[in-house]
C-alpha cells in the first residue's frame, strides 16, 4: 500500500510552429514531447505530504526511450512490464528508463521538504518543452543570489551561466572518468 499513487504518460507530437494540430501520420519525427499530453510550465505538480509512500507510475506512448530523473531522492524500481518486482529484488536508483511501449513504476518515501524536479534526462527533451516564453539564466552571474539562497538552504547549487557548457566547473565534485 502507498499513500499517493501517480500516472505520468510520455507523449510525442509535431507540431509546426504556429500551428495547433498536430501532424498525425510522424511516425518517429516528433518535435514536442508531453507528460500527460500537457508541457513544462503546465504540468501538474505532483503534491505529496512529508512522509508519504509514494508510487510513480511512467507509461511510454512514444517512439524512443526516456531516461527519467528524479532529484532530491533515490527510491526503488517496484514494477516492471513484467510485473510487481519483490521487495527483496528492487533496485534502487535516480533515473529509470521507460522503453517504447512500456511502463515501470518507482516509489520512495517523501522525507525532504521542498519542490523537486522529475524530468527526462535527454536534453532536447526537457528544453523542448521549456524553450517558448520561459527566460534562462544564460550570462547571468548568480553568484549573490545564490549566497542569499544559501543562507535558507545551504546546500543549494545553482546551474551555470553558460547552460549545460558549464556543467565541468559546478562546484560538485566530479567522477575521475569525467573529460
Amino acid at each position: 500500500p502507498v499513500d499517493r499513487d501517480f500516472l505520468i504518460m510520455l507523449n510525442a507530437f509535431d507540431i509546426d510552429p504556429g500551428t495547433y494540430v498536430p501532424r498525425i501520420m510522424t511516425m518517429t519525427d516528433f518535435n514536442l514531447w508531453t507528460w500527460n499530453s500537457r508541457i513544462f510550465p503546465d504540468i501538474d505538480p505532483l503534491v505529496v505530504n512529508q512522509g508519504d509512500k509514494v508510487r510513480v507510475r511512467v507509461g511510454n506512448l512514444t517512439m524512443t526511450n526516456h531516461p527519467i530523473h528524479m532529484h532530491g531522492y533515490d527510491f526503488k524500481v517496484t514494477c516492471t512490464d513484467g510485473g510487481w518486482v519483490p521487495e527483496s529484488a528492487q533496485w534502487p536508483e535516480v533515473s529509470i528508463d521507460i522503453p517504447v511501449g512500456a511502463m515501470r513504476a518507482y516509489e520512495f518515501v517523501a522525507e525532504h521538504l521542498g519542490d523537486w524536479a522529475i524530468h527526462c534526462h535527454k536534453s532536447h527533451h526537457t528544453m523542448n518543452a521549456m524553450g517558448h516564453d520561459v527566460p534562462t539564466f544564460i550570462g547571468v552571474d548568480k553568484k549573490p543570489l545564490t549566497k542569499k539562497i544559501r543562507e535558507f538552504q545551504p546546500e543549494y547549487m545553482p546551474m551555470g551561466t553558460a547552460g549545460m557548457a558549464d556543467m565541468g566547473t559546478m562546484e560538485m565534485e566530479l567522477p575521475e572518468n569525467t573529460v
